[in-house]
């Protein structure tokens, strides 16, 4: 039995009084597109000084800076402010809206940041779409003529994810991607509802994982019995975040034995579950030449070729 999976889950953010999406305000570029290299930082100015930033398919979309970079760019804190939540690990962060200038046009952003030294390699993070461009291209390498154009409705998630969505036993399921591991992550809650639907079963024991901003949380290997799909392309090697947003009791604790039956008993309340989220690792995406961002037509493209076999 196959089933098709148009989205995905991940983290909580808690937002106070943060403003509205980018695209609220038309700017003048002299490139409606902004291209970047997975894991590669692209170069604006901010307060007329050079900043590399990495936009990055699970990044929150409010540009996050190192504590280095703030002191440097003379940012100062105001009334507007929001806590990531990453499971039991709260980070705090100040915002200041300031001016950006890139490719021919000048805009202002608000830009997070706290004392803390997030990223590696680049000053800060960014979101797809929180830029005016109304289109972003991420490349993993060059396009080739045996990659295809898988296609999904772009949807944002609040305010703070870029992705598409589906719902999986009723339950909306938010998916975006990451560049930053193999596994394919997603919620506690969201696990056990695919587990539900496509015979899934736990294997293996609890480990830690990093999350983002260096947290990291333990994840749980869930087996599907039944291949889970985003569109063409088979979602592997999943991670159930186990201990955060949700309940995974009901998943199996390993494949039954010979001849019992492929069910999953569900024991957690169903009722009012809010969306969840996944983001799809590179055993899953690795493959592929590039995921569009095209907020204009509200599409979000992978370019990819036929997806290697799985190997055990």
């Amino acid at each position: 039995m196959q089933k098709t999976l148009l989205a995905a889950t991940a983290l909580v953010v808690v937002f106070a009084a943060m403003p509205d999406a980018a695209h609220a305000q038309r700017v003048d570029l002299d490139d409606v597109e902004l291209r970047a290299q997975a894991g590669e930082p692209v170069e604006v100015i901010i307060n007329d000084q050079p900043v590399r930033i990495i936009i990055a398919p699970d990044a929150v979309s409010a540009v996050t800076v190192n504590g280095d970079v703030a002191e440097r760019l003379g940012l100062e804190p105001s009334m507007f402010r929001f806590m990531y939540v990453i499971g039991s690990t709260e980070l705090p962060f100040q915002t200041d809206t300031v001016r950006y200038h890139m490719q021919g046009g000048t805009f202002r952003r608000r830009t997070a940041y706290s004392e803390r030294q997030f990223v590696e390699g680049a000053d800060g993070t960014v979101a797809p779409g929180h830029f005016p461009q109304e289109r972003v291209v991420l490349t993993l390498r060059e396009q080739t003529p045996e990659d295809r154009a898988h296609s999904f409705p772009l949807e944002r998630l609040g305010r703070s994810l870029v992705g598409t969505v589906l719902e999986e036993g009723g339950v909306p399921i938010h998916v975006a991607f990451s560049f930053d591991r193999p596994e394919t992550l997603i919620t506690a809650t969201g696990g056990r509802i695919l587990a539900d639907d496509y015979r899934g079963y736990f294997s293996g024991e609890p480990r830690a994982i990093p999350i983002l901003y260096g947290v990291e949380r333990p994840v749980r290997s869930l087996t599907l019995r039944d291949p889970l799909m985003l569109g063409e392309l088979e979602v592997r090697n999943i991670a159930v975040r186990v201990s955060d947003h949700g309940n995974s009791e009901g998943i199996d604790e390993g494949p039954p034995p010979e001849g019992d039956p492929d069910e999953i008993v569900v024991t957690a309340n169903t009722g009012d579950i809010p969306r969840q989220r996944m983001y799809l690792g590179m055993d899953t995406i690795g493959h592929c030449a590039s995921i569009t961002y095209d907020f204009d037509e509200e599409v979000l493209t992978l370019m990819c070729p036929d997806q290697p076999v799985a190997i055990d």
